[in-house]
């Protein structure tokens, strides 16, 4: 009457199925400090774009509407992609290398046409002014990157 019960195998309870990654929208991401550093990325761009436009330097003017309107474009796709929580989503993507990346062009373009919109330009400490404050913004923002992309942490 021997049921081999010491010879029988346990079975491993069944683990829990992995976590969906949908897509959402959260407005909080705007209150973290990431989300406030685009939105002042984003205003200093649109000032900035708006100075340069009443200045009357043209050759300052062609470079640095095309720094601005890349600037805006680029750095909302980011909000959103952020804000939509795709970055969580899709998260084997290296999004801290490419950001800081980004980040780091930006302050180099900013540094280059902000010396030179100011220099040149009639209205050009205003645009020398936004200049820093978007040199600041994105310095700061490439600098979390950086320590985020080292330490290994997820980005979002």
């Amino acid at each position: 009457m021997y049921d081999g019960y010491p010879n029988q195998a346990q079975q491993a309870p069944n683990p829990a199925p992995p976590e969906q990654k949908v897509l959402r929208f959260d407005k909080g991401y705007l209150k973290t400090l990431p989300g406030i550093l685009k939105i002042v990325e984003l205003l200093c761009n649109f000032i900035g774009f708006i100075c340069i436009k009443i200045s009357w330097a043209w050759l300052s003017s062609i470079f640095y509407n095309l720094l601005y309107w890349l600037g805006i474009i680029i750095t909302a796709f980011i909000l959103c992609m952020y804000m939509f929580h795709f970055v969580e989503k899709y998260d084997r993507w290296p999004w801290f290398k490419l950001e800081f990346f980004y980040c780091a062009a930006m302050v180099l373009a900013y540094i280059i046409l902000s010396i030179f919109a100011t220099t040149v330009g009639e209205n050009g400490y205003a645009v020398g002014f936004f200049g820093l404050c978007a040199i600041i913004a994105y310095g700061y923002d490439g600098y979390l990157k950086y320590k985020g992309w080292k330490r290994g942490l997820p980005p979002q």
